[in-house]
This record gives structure tokens, C-alpha cells and sequence, in this order.
């Protein structure tokens, strides 16, 4: 298969899998927007925990080496081969410029086969379901959001559910969706809420709160994927403007 380059923006770090070659070491995706405005996902990059984590943040542009994957037919899809962190993250203004034109609907990515794209969601309700107060440990928590991706959530329960009911801003199509979040970051937040709360009610009420705390400041928007095996979407990231339309590149330092 052609190895190609490509200069990659990070909007979002996929929740780490563990990794089927290395038992003690993991893989992260991430999902992020070229200079021509493109979407892509790209898959693995490795890493172990306890040395460093990965060494890339939000808005930081990565160089890959990438080839098509075998397995994967979505068309945004790159499989990696070495990435280098150019040490020149875009700043906030660039990232807001690639990323709002973007911004649609679920109606409109399926009637264009799209497999990842921006959605500017009106919010009619969040469910938070509380399986497991003991998971607040790093590498168990994550292993367990990784049983439930690749397992499906008839056959595994991640620590904690979230699921937004939402309609797709401006789209008279739409019914509304009700869809699992995904996003790295949050989920951090999560597990630091479990490390503090051990009562399912107060884990809830906490995590609502803060999302609540969110939504008076800054304007959400959905980075959207697709499950690679079931197709369904995915809220992967969560994208925040500043009432002033400034970007908040991070929720946490992690």
C-alpha cells in the first residue's frame, strides 16, 4: 500500500485500547482536521502509561506516515505508521477557522456516507447511568470503556454512561438522537468525580452540574464518529467556543 504524509491538527484523543500486540503497552486514535479543512481518523499510535502518557494535546500538529487501512473501509480512515510532533500547535483563532465550517448535521453526514463530522447539538436531556464506583483507577477505567466498544454495551458496561439526547441545530430533519459520549477528557473528569463520591446519586448530580457549569459559559459542539464495527455514531470529543467565540482548547490539564 502508498505510505503518504500528512500535517494533522488534533481535535480529538480517542479514549486508549489495549494494545493486541503489546500486552502492557496501549494505542490511542485520534481524530483531526488537515490544512485543506479535511477530516481524518488515524490509528495507533502507541504509548504506555507511566511514561509520559502521549506526548500530544489538543491543537497540536502532528506530521504522520500513513498508509490505508486494511481493515478499516470508512474513507476518513489512516492507518499510522510514525507520527513526529512539530512542536507548532495551531493557535485557537486557526483551529475555530478550520473547524466551523464544518459544522452540520447527522441527516446530512449519513446522506453523504461521512463517518466523522461537527454538529452544533440543541440539548434536551442528559442521562448519566452509574454501573461501578470502584473503577476510578486510570488503566481500569479505560480497559472497561475498551470492553465496552469493542464488546458493545449489550455485553459490556462502562463505569459510567452518558448519553446526550439532542437535535441537530438548524435541521428541520431532524427527530433527535439519543448518543454515548466518548470524550477522553470528560471521562477524566468522570473518574475524578468517582475518585471523590461513592453514592451513584451524588456521582450524577455532580457530573450534571459541571456539565450545566460548562453550557453558561461556552457553546458546545459534537466532534461525531462512528463505531468501527456496529456504524453507529458516536460522540467522540466535545468542542467548546466561549460565549465570545473564543475556543476552549481543553476542559482539563491531563
Amino acid at each position: 500500500m502508498r505510505h503518504e504524509k500528512e500535517e494533522v491538527a488534533v481535535l480529538v484523543r480517542a479514549v486508549p485500547e489495549k494494545s493486541k500486540k503489546d500486552g502492557n503497552g496501549h494505542a490511542v486514535g485520534i481524530i483531526g482536521i488537515n490544512k485543506h479543512g479535511e477530516m481524518l481518523r488515524l490509528y495507533p499510535l502507541g504509548f504506555r502509561y507511566g511514561e509520559g502518557l502521549v506526548d500530544f494535546r489538543k491543537n497540536d500538529l502532528l506530521e504522520f506516515t500513513v498508509t490505508r487501512p486494511e481493515h478499516d473501509v470508512r474513507w476518513e480512515s489512516r492507518k499510522v505508521l510514525s507520527h513526529v510532533n512539530l512542536e507548532k500547535p495551531l493557535k485557537e483563532r486557526e483551529i475555530k477557522e478550520l473547524v466551523l465550517p464544518l459544522v452540520t448535521s447527522i441527516e446530512k453526514l449519513n446522506l453523504k456516507g461521512a463517518t466523522l463530522g461537527v454538529v452544533k447539538p440543541k440539548i434536551l436531556d442528559l442521562e448519566i447511568k452509574v454501573n461501578s464506583t470502584e473503577a476510578y483507577d486510570r488503566q481500569q477505567y479505560f480497559n472497561l470503556i475498551g470492553d465496552f466498544l469493542e464488546k458493545g454495551e449489550k455485553a459490556a458496561r462502562m463505569p459510567v454512561e452518558i448519553r446526550y439526547f439532542f437535535k441537530c441545530e438548524g435541521e428541520n430533519a431532524c427527530r433527535g438522537h439519543k448518543i454515548t459520549l466518548l470524550d477522553w477528557e470528560f471521562n477524566e473528569d468522570v473518574r475524578n468525580i468517582i475518585r471523590d463520591e461513592q453514592e451513584p446519586a451524588a456521582i450524577e448530580s455532580k457530573i450534571k452540574k459541571h456539565f450545566s457549569d460548562l453550557m453558561k459559559e461556552r457553546e458546545l459542539y459534537f466532534i461525531m464518529g462512528t463505531h468501527f464495527t456496529y456504524g453507529t455514531w458516536i460522540i467522540t470529543g466535545l468542542f467548546w467556543l466561549e460565549k465570545n467565540g473564543k475556543l476552549q482548547s481543553s476542559l482539563s490539564e491531563f
